[in-house]
């Protein structure tokens, strides 16, 4: 069923941009913000877009405002903008600003030494599939679905079982409460706010 109110256009959709707070919701998000310290919080980024990227259900709701190969690319740019920080470049091929090695330092004692080697295999994997686009479809904005998206989503399940977690336990909480909070836009909601409520944050770290 499609959220009520005004729908989100397809031109101006962002994953950024479908998240709704509701009071309750954001004292949850303070709370958490106050507990996680830095390295948490970019442990927990990278998890939770790895849950959403195999999470077919939470994909597919988000279908009805966006097609299946723009959110594709969008999803990238999550990766290599906000998410993997170790990676050098930007997903339009920019270099990283001059705070680089800081964020660089703090993303890596956020992980073991085995979950940085497979989060960098996972990225140059990554890297190689994207270079495979088409010059047409990167001025469209769209990634195909074809086998070099799907591979990616696939490399993206087998990085998750490193992290020992409960991968189809935490996806279903992810699609319940990404479906709970669908709405109309906001400015840039972020949606790593899904995944504040304190049970599957938990569950984040209990086996770290």
């Amino acid at each position: 069923m499609k959220p009520d109110g005004k729908m989100c256009r397809e031109s101006t959709f962002d994953l950024c941009a479908v998240i709704v707070l509701s009071d309750e919701y954001k004292r949850a998000l303070e709370e958490l913000e106050a507990m996680s310290t830095a390295e948490e919080r970019i442990r927990e980024q990278a998890i939770v877009f790895l849950l959403f990227l195999t999470s077919k259900e939470s994909l597919k709701a988000c279908h009805q405002f966006i097609t299946p190969e723009k959110l594709a690319l969008k999803l990238a740019r999550m990766w290599f903008d906000d998410i993997y920080v170790p990676g050098v470049r930007y997903l339009d091929g920019g270099l990283r600003g001059e705070y680089f090695e800081e964020e660089v330092e703090r993303f890596q004692h956020s992980f073991s030494e085995d979950e940085l080697e497979a989060l960098g295999r996972f990225h140059r994997f990554f890297e190689l599939r994207l270079a495979m686009i088409p010059a047409s479809s990167r001025e469209s904005e769209e990634w195909p679905q074809n086998d070099s998206w799907n591979n990616v989503v696939k490399d993206a399940r087998n990085l998750l079982n490193l992290f020992s977690l409960d991968g189809d336990s935490l996806r279903s909480e992810v699609f319940e409460m990404f479906m709970q909070t669908l709405r109309t836009s906001l400015d840039r909601p972020d949606l790593r706010e899904v995944f504040a409520l304190k049970n599957l944050t938990a569950s984040l770290y209990s086996s770290s």
